[in-house]
């Protein structure tokens, strides 16, 4: 086998001299302060990052590598050339966790200063103008899925290979300047075996045959962020279409072939093509476009230029329901957008990603609705901002643009604040604008800085400029100040006309502000089996507004603050609203307004205006009337999570145990009067598995598994046969060995390995699962972060309180050598689950003393610590209304 060959160089640690980084064209005093150097981290801060991009441009990549299925690294050599202003420092290049060998700076051998996180290329050997940089290096293939992760599928034998880089890991795949602010075009040549394919940013020009093995040649690209470059390889199987004129190619692992359903994927994609390019009036810019979906992915995808990359949960070894269909058409909505906003356009610095995740999310609604089959989605945009409303309310929540100081920091960000928030936010800018002012603000964004970087002051002067307004004040009150706002209205009538309406807004005492909101008024009126809808547009500021248009309207039985989620605010319900609605739920025919309105009633246990009991007695009188599989699952999802409190919180033996029977009792009969084959008939199951805590529910889905009482038309697939294997584990069911041990012979796969881990780590064994917890904690396990993040799925079940307390109260002492030894994907994997929430008083002392002993915690784990401690006091706080009302 050809290998590329490293001249390798004893690796010398960089000694480096406090310097001072100047914006090009500046003049620098001899005696001028000097910053302090660069720490020896595996992160970039802003600072540096501000500094490097004042004095380098014009990046060019030029990329070597060797991939196998054998060694433990692979072996590369990259050309950069690149324009520099001030040759008077040293300049540094990253790469994190790699080994250096030949490195030759413009022509000339130099001893590689190599730290293990960055490369410091001494200011002597550089010159104003053009440089040129060739460094030899190697690295070994990832196990936390960040940089190139190698992945063996155990059903065959064959490799796969994936990078995953945002927001600064494309420096773990070679040597490189990893901001977004430093665009660059990539060129590749990659050796790998001969029965591989190689997948990248651009097409091929030319594959070589080199007898067992082949090259892959990529000519340069456009000039890209290196965050959105990818480099993926193995023996995917391929499928294709085409969008008009742009090739499209899908790719899976061989193993998996058999559950995709190409066109579940090419013909959302052929319509996001048709709706972006007319929508933003600018042609896709990247040529080809490819979807690859891969094995142990970190996030649910990723919108690497023209070769997307997707996790396998889009993958279903079952049937493949609506819902399924729907969520995998925005995923792949969300990513295309990106291709306009985020890579031809892009954020300057971290502290812009809300602005990128946002409009991505933002478009991808839109597009469902207007171009796809999925013209419901605005119900997942309403979920996607309930969980930002929940983030919201946390100590952790945080202005929706922020200071981010560094990558750590930016890594801890990607959250529903970043994302919901941010897409509520700019909602509620295109409600304030004007559709068509906005569209045309977006369209003159794009066409002034496509292939550069921006600001957010870029994004809103040129929207305040197609509206003619100054966005400043909107800004302020949106983008910088944190916190949720709560809103009701409160109405009075005379003569059977409203002869009042005002608008009242709350806020937090952690985070006060009032702000300006554009809303539609619902007034609703019962006629029998139907509802008389009518909306009134209102904006509103301040603690009370006053709506003078609702004068005169007929007087309604019930009016609701944000009519359609035109608005980003809390909707505050009282329990005169839970005997206005109780049994007229389905009166209306607007399927979102029947999702908030549950969602509002959910809402009233989470704020201690009703217990979990008396929700759940109201959820399942109602319910059944729901002729919507989005909202029945939704419902059926806060029954769960109202039960899950009850369970925690209430210490009346016979009261569990008459609602556990309940609950069960009205799923079980749901999934036997479902429609055979019915998407309804998988929910209910589903939703039935989950609320299971009696010995006789128990049997009931171990008999299931054997084929005994199962309903007509009913698919039992193999994942939904796990997730029972999964939960009589938990409960140490008698049969739960015999049971796995079927499965597993059952379902060799890679799914079926990680579930078998995740049903170990769920056994209720304090001495197993303490060694579990051991195992997720230890840097030096050999442990990939999907096998981490299996244990952690498993551990701990909803019952399982007591074992969760005895094991995980002492791992708040070990926090940070926890923070300071793992990689932030396995400490994400790892801590995940093992936190909380855990309902009790002495661990809510405990985990207060771990936030005050936190130190220098990696950003997200000290998120974690703090979002725990805020679920635990919500549950008590629950138990305190539950015990007021017994």
């Amino acid at each position: 086998m050809n290998r590329l060959v490293l001249a390798l160089v004893p690796m010398t640690a960089a000694v480096l001299v406090g310097r001072a980084y100047v914006h090009a064209g500046e003049a620098r005093a001899p005696d001028e302060a000097r910053p302090p150097s660069r720490a020896a981290e595996p992160m970039l801060t802003m600072e540096h990052a501000r500094a490097r991009a004042a004095r380098v441009s014009a990046v060019a990549y030029d990329l070597e590598l060797e991939l196998d299925g054998e060694a433990e690294e692979y072996a590369g050599r990259v050309d950069i050339r690149f324009e520099l202003s001030d040759a008077g420092d040293d300049l540094t290049v990253d790469f994190v966790g790699g080994t250096t060998g030949l490195v030759r700076i413009n022509d000339r051998v130099v001893e590689p200063l190599y730290n293990g996180n960055f490369l410091t290329l001494p200011a002597g050997s550089l010159g104003t103008g053009t440089n040129r940089v060739e460094i030899a290096f190697s690295h070994p293939y990832s196990t936390d899925g960040s940089g190139l992760y190698r992945f063996r599928d155990p059903l065959d034998g064959r490799y796969y290979l994936f990078t995953d880089f945002e927001p600064y890991d494309q420096n773990r795949l070679f040597p490189s300047f990893d901001q977004p602010d430093l665009k660059a075009t990539f060129a590749a040549r990659v050796t790998v075996p001969s029965t591989w394919q190689v997948i990248s940013v651009v097409a091929e020009s030319d594959v070589t045959d080199l007898g067992d093995r082949k090259r892959w040649t990529f000519p340069p690209s456009a000039r890209i962020s290196t965050y959105i470059y990818a480099l993926h390889a193995g023996e995917y199987r391929q499928w294709t279409s085409r969008a008009g004129d742009i090739p499209l190619r899908l790719f899976a692992r061989e193993s998996l072939a058999e559950y995709v359903h190409p066109e579940h994927w090419f013909v959302p994609t052929r319509q996001g093509f048709e709706f972006f390019q007319g929508w933003f009036g600018i042609p896709y810019p990247f040529g080809k476009y490819d979807q690859v979906v891969v094995p142990h992915f970190n996030p649910g995808a990723m919108e690497n230029v023209g070769a997307v990359t997707f996790n396998e949960r889009f993958l279903r070894r079952g049937t493949v329901t609506r819902q399924a269909r729907r969520s995998l058409a925005s995923v792949i909505l969300h990513e295309m957008a990106h291709m306009w906003f985020g890579n031809l356009v892009t954020m300057d610095w971290w502290n812009g990603l809300w602005l990128n995740e946002t409009f991505a999310t933002f478009m991808a609604t839109l597009a469902m609705v207007e171009a796809t089959e999925f013209t419901e989605d605005r119900l997942s945009a309403f979920r996607r901002t309930v969980g930002a409303y929940r983030a919201d309310e946390r100590d952790t929540t945080h202005p929706i643009e922020m200071p981010t100081p560094d990558t750590d920091a930016a890594f801890a960000n990607f959250d529903a604040i970043t994302y919901s928030k941010g897409s509520a936010a700019v909602t509620q800018l295109s409600h304030l604008v004007g559709q068509e002012a906005f569209r045309r603000g977006v369209g003159d964004y794009l066409e002034a800085h496509a292939w550069g970087n921006t600001t957010i002051e870029d994004f809103l002067g040129a929207i305040g400029d197609a509206a003619g307004r100054d966005l400043g004040g909107w800004a302020r009150e949106w983008l910088h100040e944190p916190g949720t706002n709560g809103v009701a209205v409160e109405f009075a009538c005379a003569d059977g006309a409203i002869s009042e309406l005002a608008i009242l807004q709350t806020a937090s005492e952690a985070w006060p502000t009032l702000r300006t909101h554009r809303t539609q008024v619902g007034l609703y009126r019962f006629d029998g089996d139907r509802v008389d809808a009518r909306l009134v547009p209102a904006t509103y500021s301040g603690a009370r507004t006053e709506v003078e248009t609702a004068l005169g309207e007929p007087c309604p039985d019930f009016a609701y603050a944000n009519h359609g989620d035109w608005d980003y605010a809390r909707t505050d319900l009282d329990r005169d609203a839970l005997r206005v609605l109780d049994g007229r739920l389905d009166a209306f025919d607007d399927t979102l307004t029947r999702a908030m309105l549950w969602q509002g009633l959910y809402e009233m246990v989470l704020y201690g205006r009703l217990t979990p009991g008396e929700f759940i007695d109201f959820a399942l009188s109602n319910v059944h009337a729901e002729m919507s599989d989005d909202v029945a699952r939704q419902v059926l999802d806060a029954v769960q999570s109202a039960w899950w409190y009850l369970q925690r919180l209430s210490g009346d033996a016979a009261l569990l145990e008459e609602t556990g029977a309940k609950v069960e009792r009205y799923l079980w009969q749901a999934f036997a009067d479902a429609l055979p084959g019915s998407d309804r008939q998988l929910l209910v199951f589903d939703g039935y598995v989950d609320a299971v805590t009696t010995v006789a529910g128990r049997d009931r889905i171990a008999a299931l598994l054997q084929g005994e009482e199962l309903p007509d038309g009913f698919d039992f697939d193999q994942d939904r046969r796990w997730n029972v294997v999964v939960k009589l584990v938990g409960w140490d069911h008698p049969r739960a060995s015999t049971l796995l041990a079927a499965e597993q012979e059952r379902d060799p796969s890679d799914l079926g390995r990680r579930q078998a881990l995740a049903a170990q780590a769920a056994r209720p064994d304090p001495e197993q699962q303490g060694r579990i917890v051991e195992l997720l904690l230890d840097p030096e396990a050999d442990l990939t972060v999907a096998d981490a993040r299996a244990y952690a799925q498993g551990l701990f079940p909803d019952h399982q309180h007591a074992l969760q307390l005895e094991i995980v109260g002492g791992v708040l002492n070990r926090l940070q050598a926890v923070s300071d030894a793992l990689d932030p994907g396995r400490m994400r994997a790892a801590t995940r689950g093992l936190l909380g929430p855990i309902c009790d008083a002495g661990y809510l002392e405990e985990l207060s003393r771990a936030i005050g002993r936190a130190g220098t915690l990696h950003p997200s784990l000290r998120k974690s610590l703090l979002d725990a401690r805020f679920e635990v006091r919500r549950c008590l706080a629950i138990g305190d209304v539950l015990n007021r009302s017994r």
